[in-house]
């Protein structure tokens, strides 16, 4: 992974301030208005407008209990951000609305029963609000990152937390487990062939060009095959002749069909996305005969906030250590994000997209 310096530095947090009604924030930080996309209607990602915003408000009555106010260093890049745009994502958010759920920065302000201070570095996963310099938050989806850099902190609340999710809470990974990555490349991909081989898996990995199927392998798959191939399936099988304990399928259609006969007794399949674009009606003899399963991916800080505290903590500290690494190589400044979203929407992309806030 290449070296990347591109955060601003946040004005000095050593000249705090505590207001009457106690919230602590930088002596310095007095803005009104910030620069943000906002989508005004719901529609394609060229129809968003870079312009002026009010600040975030913290305290009661703010329908995200935001308590925390976040310096946005880096937003991360994921196919449900055109969804939300689009309007056609399961949780709809009514325009005008600032899209993006993935950030890492800076904490600017904080009021009484925030879990942060004023120059605390952190990382969340948010409902909206991520591709804008502030983000308002409730501290308790927020996780502390130490020196992280925002660019690799960034790409964990969403991707990493979904594959581990995915993996160990859907999947029941255990040592020795054969799984099946589909888009072995992506931002997700990789997330969960580092997490898999962490654990002791064998990981057969799909992925199209030279490029991606070099990376899937960087990045531990033990076999990576080009999904281009119409006998792709034909080549997991040679491999696995008994069949697959674990997929992990980002892509849908015809891939979650093709998947699910390539499972083993009892094999998992996990369904995490329809990146490919369409939803494919699985045949439940395929899960019969095998007893095999089908999960459906998605985790909710609402549903279980002390599990994916705990989860995400686990993520930050195997980053620490070396065990994981999100692999940064396409980084877009802030007036950039619409050609971002039209590269991960034509699969030219590697590992995670990061929008330099």
């Amino acid at each position: 992974m290449r070296a990347i310096a591109f955060m601003p530095q946040l004005q000095s947090c050593r000249n705090l301030h505590t207001y009457a009604n106690g919230n602590l924030r930088t002596r310095e930080f007095e803005l009104e208005t910030m620069k943000a996309w906002i989508v005004r209607k719901y529609g394609n990602p060229e129809e968003m407008v870079l312009g002026q915003t009010a600040m975030p408000k913290l305290g009661e009555g703010q329908e995200n209990r935001a308590d925390t106010l976040v310096k946005i260093d880096a937003a991360g890049l994921n196919f449900a951000d055109e969804i939300a745009i689009a309007g056609k994502y399961q949780d709809r958010i009514k325009p005008p609305f600032v899209p993006g759920n993935e950030l890492a920065g800076t904490v600017v302000e904080a009021i009484p029963g925030s879990r942060f201070s004023p120059g605390d570095k952190v990382a969340c996963q948010v409902r909206s609000g991520a591709f804008a310099q502030y983000c308002g938050v409730a501290s308790d989806r927020l996780m502390a990152i130490g020196d992280l850099p925002a660019s690799v902190a960034a790409a964990l609340p969403v991707s990493y937390t979904t594959a581990h999710v995915a993996l160990f809470e859907k999947g029941n990974l255990k040592k020795g487990d054969t799984v099946l990555i589909h888009a072995a490349a992506g931002g997700l991909g990789i997330a969960a062939t580092q997490l898999a081989k962490a654990a002791g898996a064998r990981i057969v990995a799909t992925a199209g060009d030279e490029d991606k199927r070099r990376i899937a392998k960087e990045n531990g798959a033990d076999h990576v095959i080009d999904y281009r191939q119409s006998d792709w399936s034909e080549r997991v099988r040679a491999l696995a002749p008994d069949g697959v304990d674990i997929v992990m399928d980002p892509v849908g259609g015809e891939t979650s069909e093709q998947s699910l006969r390539l499972l083993a007794w009892e094999g998992r399949l996990l369904v995490c996305g329809f990146a490919g674009g369409t939803v494919q009606a699985l045949k439940a003899n395929y899960m019969l005969v095998k007893s095999a399963s089908v999960h459906g991916v998605y985790w909710s800080f609402d549903r279980s906030p002390e599990a994916i505290r705990t989860i995400q903590q686990k993520l930050v500290n195997q980053c620490a250590r070396g065990e994981i690494r999100p692999l940064i190589r396409d980084v877009y400044q802030m007036d950039e994000l619409v050609s971002a979203m039209e590269s991960l929407r034509s699969r030219g992309t590697v590992g995670k997209v990061v929008i330099a806030m």
